[in-house]
C-alpha cells in the first residue's frame, strides 16, 4: 500500500477524532462560561415544567447545530471556492466535500427541528410529551418558527447537494446555507428594543462571517491535505477568505454585542457600565479575548505557511490545530452568550 493510501485510510479516523476532540473542548467552553457567568439552566423549573434535563439540552443542541453548520459551511466553501477547478466539474475532493457538506446539513437539521421542540417546551414551561396539546401555542413563538424553518432549508440543502457534480451547482447550496443562518439570527434579540434592528442585522453578517472563516479552515485541513499538488493553491484563497472574513466578524460582532449592550443598560452610553458589570459583558470579554488569539495564530499561521507545508510533521499544522481547538472554544462561548442574552 502506497503512502498516499495509506494515510487515506487513517484519515477516517483522524476526522472523528479531531472532531471528537472539538466537541469536547467547545462544550467545556460553553459549560464553564454558562457556569461563570450565572446563566447555567436552572436545575428547577417548578411543578409541571420541563425539567433541567431539557433546560440543558437546548444549549447543547445549539452547540452541535453550530458544529454541524460550521461542517457543512466549510465543506461547501471548499467544494466551491478552495478547490474549484478551471471550467466548473468537481474533483475528487470537490465531490467528496459535498457529500460532506450532506451530512454536516442532515446532523444541523436534526438539531434545528430537536431544537423547535426544546424551546417550545421551554418558552411554554410544558412537558416535551405534552407539547401536542399546545402545538398552535408552539408554532406562534417566533423562536420556533425560526427553528423550523432552519430545519426545512437544512433538509432541501442535504438533498440538494448530495449528487451534484459542478460547482455552480454547489454555489447555490451556499446560498441556501446562507437562507438558512439568517432566521435564527433575526429572532436572537427581543423585538420591541430600540437598538435590536442594528444588533440584529450586524449579528446576521458576524454568524455568516465566522461560519465561513471557521468552517473554510477545517476545510482546508480536511480537503486541501489530501489535494497535495494544489496545496499552496488551496491556502492561498483560504487566505483571501480568512481575512475578508475575519475583519467582518470584528465589526459586526462589535456592532452586535454593542447594540445588545445598549438595549440591555438604556443607551449607548451606558456601554461600558454594562460590559464590566453585566454577565453578558464578560463572556463579551472573553470571546473578544479568544478572537485575539486567533488573530495571532492566523499570523504564525502565515509565517509557517511559508515552509514545506506537504509535511505533517511541521510547526504550520500544530498551528492550525490549535487555531482549530480556540475556534471550537470560542464557539462555545458564542452559544454561551446566546443563552446569556
Amino acid at each position: 500500500m502506497t503512502a498516499t493510501r495509506a494515510a487515506r485510510h487513517r484519515m477516517p479516523g483522524r476526522l472523528v477524532a479531531g472532531g471528537v476532540a472539538a466537541i469536547l473542548v467547545a462544550s467545556i467552553g460553553l459549560v464553564v462560561a454558562l457556569y461563570a457567568a450565572d446563566s447555567a439552566p436552572s436545575l428547577s423549573r417548578g411543578i409541571g415544567g420541563p425539567g433541567p434535563f431539557v433546560s440543558w439540552l437546548l444549549p447543547l443542541l445549539r452547540l452541535v447545530s453550530t458544529l454541524a453548520t460550521v461542517g457543512c459551511a466549510g465543506a461547501l466553501l471548499a467544494a466551491v471556492v478552495l478547490l474549484r477547478l478551471e471550467g466548473g466539474p468537481l474533483g475528487v475532493q470537490g465531490r467528496r466535500a459535498v457529500r460532506d457538506a450532506s451530512n454536516s446539513a442532515i446532523i444541523w437539521a436534526v438539531c434545528a427541528f430537536a431544537g423547535a421542540v426544546v424551546t417550545a417546551a421551554l418558552l411554554l414551561n410544558t412537558p416535551v410529551r405534552l407539547l401536542r396539546l399546545r402545538f398552535d401555542d408552539a408554532l406562534g413563538v417566533p423562536e420556533v418558527k425560526a427553528l423550523l424553518i432552519t430545519g426545512i432549508l437544512v433538509v432541501a440543502l442535504a438533498i440538494g447537494i448530495r449528487r451534484v457534480q459542478t460547482s455552480s451547482a454547489a454555489g447555490l447550496g451556499v446560498l441556501v446555507a446562507i437562507a438558512a443562518l439568517i432566521p435564527n439570527a433575526v429572532t436572537a434579540y427581543p423585538r420591541n428594543e430600540s437598538y435590536v434592528v442594528i444588533a440584529g442585522a450586524a449579528l446576521v453578517i458576524h454568524v455568516i462571517a465566522a461560519t465561513t472563516w471557521i468552517g473554510g479552515l477545517a476545510g482546508l485541513v480536511r480537503y486541501g491535505r489530501a489535494s497535495r499538488t494544489g496545496l499552496r493553491l488551496v491556502m492561498e484563497r483560504y487566505g483571501q477568505v480568512a481575512v475578508i472574513s475575519s475583519v467582518a466578524v470584528l465589526l459586526s460582532g462589535l456592532l452586535s454585542a454593542a447594540g445588545r449592550l445598549a438595549a440591555k443598560s438604556g443607551g449607548w452610553g451606558s456601554i461600558p457600565d454594562a460590559l464590566t458589570t453585566d454577565a453578558y459583558g464578560a463572556l463579551l470579554i472573553a470571546k473578544i479575548v479568544a478572537f485575539l488569539l486567533l488573530v495571532l495564530l492566523a499570523a504564525l499561521h502565515r509565517v509557517y505557511s511559508q515552509d514545506d507545508v506537504l509535511d505533517a510533521a511541521l510547526p504550520f499544522w500544530r498551528v492550525v490545530a490549535v487555531e482549530l481547538l480556540t475556534m471550537a472554544v470560542t464557539l462555545g462561548l458564542s452559544v454561551a452568550l446566546s443563552q446569556t442574552a
